[in-house]
């Protein structure tokens, strides 16, 4: 499961202890969302209803759902039988019913690997060569125009750095980035009102160009030919 001449992680590990401490009901939370989910993001998913609803902390659900996630692409990858998965997990330390219990769970998951699989590749597919936009803060702000600045002083003129003028609404943007080795890279700017109109015009027409490629490319195969 772990590949040739491979071992667990610490963290395949210390996630697979969690997993067997957890009783039935929670072992049906967590097969009930793996066999639902579109996205197998199982940080975003702790906040959901059913999740938090449970009996489950929600370290408890990520950890316990990155260890099915491991043994289901592991068990896609090479082709395995449950019984080899088994051994493998004996072969850690754990009491066998407690592996005995874990193949009963393997099993309802099972028919779902190929597609697990397939989303972890999109996500490394996806998050490559760029860095990835993960979050987005935006704050406006009211700017007052005084007749002069505060720095430089002054020599001779006759304007006055107290006399307000007006005031300028602005858009002060920050982006949080992601790149492939979980690095996060942010970048901070502002914007006038007209400039956030400007962009806002091209997402949209961005996005027009989104549906029109996804409805040319949804019948492409992804059969092997």
């Amino acid at each position: 499961m772990f590949g040739p001449g491979g071992s667990p992680s610490n963290r395949f590990e210390k996630g697979l202890k969690t997993l067997l401490g957890l009783d039935e009901a929670a072992w049906d939370v967590i097969a009930s969302w793996i066999l639902t989910t579109d996205q197998f993001d199982a940080e975003e998913a702790v906040s959901s209803p059913a999740i938090a609803a449970s009996s489950l902390l929600p370290g408890q659900f990520i950890e316990s759902v990155e260890v099915l996630q491991s043994i289901l692409k592991g068990w896609h990858i090479y082709d395995l039988r449950l019984t080899e998965i088994q051994r493998d997990l004996l072969l850690m330390g754990h009491p066998r019913e407690d592996i005995e219990r874990l193949g009963r769970l393997l099993e309802r998951i099972a028919p779902i690997k190929q597609r697990v699989y397939a989303e972890d590749m999109r996500f490394d597919y996806e998050n490559a060569v760029l860095p990835t936009l993960e979050d987005v803060d935006v704050v406006c702000d009211l700017r007052p125009i005084f007749e002069d600045y505060a720095y430089p002083l002054p020599e001779g003129n006759t304007t006055s750095h107290t006399r307000l003028l007006g005031f300028s609404r602005m858009v002060l943007v920050e982006l949080l980035t992601e790149d492939f080795h979980g690095r996060t890279h942010k970048l901070a700017f502002q914007m006038t009102e007209q400039r956030l109109t400007d962009l806002q015009a091209a997402l949209a027409r961005a996005s027009e160009q989104l549906a029109i490629l996804k409805a040319k490319t949804r019948d492409l195969s992804t059969e092997e030919r």
